[in-house]
């Protein structure tokens, strides 16, 4: 056999390998999504339909396509969602990264009759929402970040940065594990007292929100003054009024203002220059805010805009 016959041999022995370890990889992943959407179901009361699932073995990505979500006694469809991707999870440890995406998230005709008072721009659209999990198990940093759109009216994202994140990790599995089994009732409340404490131990590092127009947003929230039977100055009269006796700092209040009026963007976001938990970090905040809200700049730093 010469140089070139072998070098085929190997690529199509490796193409071979890498069909038949996908095709395994895709049955196990057909039979874990069957488990868990069986126990969506037992849990919400609703049936969970799907065309296709794929995994891909280099990135742990899964797409499930052509979802419906429908009432389980009468039948009546209540969402379809064109796909759900999802990457990095895993079943035994916290991913460094994981990643869960919906695209085309819509609701249905049917169920656009339970959604009465509602505007009808919000219930037409399309949604896309997208969340993800960056975590380093070493130094127990930790980044959480969720973005969402309707589109052609708004796009929101928010964003936390966390360190002293292992407890809450550690407990976060735990419970996703607990899932699988039938737990009495004392381990079910010790699996809740540890999530707690675990997240009273966080330590925050920044934070940060977003909303950002995409189009409508303006005439969405006219609409919606109009059946209450207000102005848009009415509107922003009322919140200057309710934000004047707020202990919250003034670039905050400038910035909620000025979305009010503009109803382009608004961007907040804070840094925590001292390390310490959430619980403490609160307690702080609520004792400056209702004696000296001057002092609050010494526990966080804010930066917000908005037009």
């Amino acid at each position: 056999m010469n140089k070139s016959t072998l070098a085929v041999a190997v690529v199509v022995l490796a193409g071979a390998g890498y069909v038949g370890a996908n095709y395994y990889v895709n049955e196990q992943v057909k039979q874990e999504i069957t488990k868990q959407i069986e126990n969506f179901e037992q849990d919400s009361g609703l049936e969970v339909k799907f065309a296709n699932s794929s995994v891909d073995l280099f990135t742990r990505g899964v797409e499930i396509s052509d979802l419906t979500i429908s009432e389980t006694e009468q039948g009546k469809r209540l969402f379809t969602i064109d796909k759900l991707n999802v990457l990095g999870y895993q079943q035994d440890k916290i991913s460094p990264y994981s990643e869960l995406e919906l695209v085309g998230l819509k609701l249905t005709e049917e169920a656009a009759e339970l959604t009465q008072g509602m505007s009808k721009d919000l219930v037409g659209a399309t949604y896309q929402l997208k969340t993800s999990l960056a975590y380093n198990e070493s130094s127990g940093a930790s980044e959480f970040k969720f973005v969402t759109a309707a589109d052609g009216i708004l796009k929101t994202s928010f964003d936390a940065a966390f360190d002293n994140s292992k407890a809450f990790m550690e407990a976060s599995l735990a419970g996703l594990q607990a899932q699988d089994d039938t737990q009495s009732l004392e381990k079910e409340l010790q699996l809740q007292s540890q999530m707690m404490l675990a997240m009273q131990s966080l330590e925050l590092k920044s934070m940060s929100f977003n909303i950002n127009n995409d189009g409508n947003l303006a005439q969405l929230l006219d609409a919606e003054l109009a059946q209450q039977g207000m102005s848009k100055v009415d509107f922003e009269a009322m919140v200057a009024q309710q934000l004047m006796y707020s202990p919250m700092p003034q670039e905050l209040k400038d910035a909620i203002i000025g979305f009010v009026s503009g109803m382009e963007s608004l961007s907040i976001s804070v840094t925590v220059p001292q390390s310490q938990n959430i619980m403490a970090l609160g307690q702080q905040l609520s004792m400056a805010m209702a004696q000296n809200p001057e002092t609050l700049s010494e526990l966080i730093k804010i930066n917000a805009s908005g037009k």
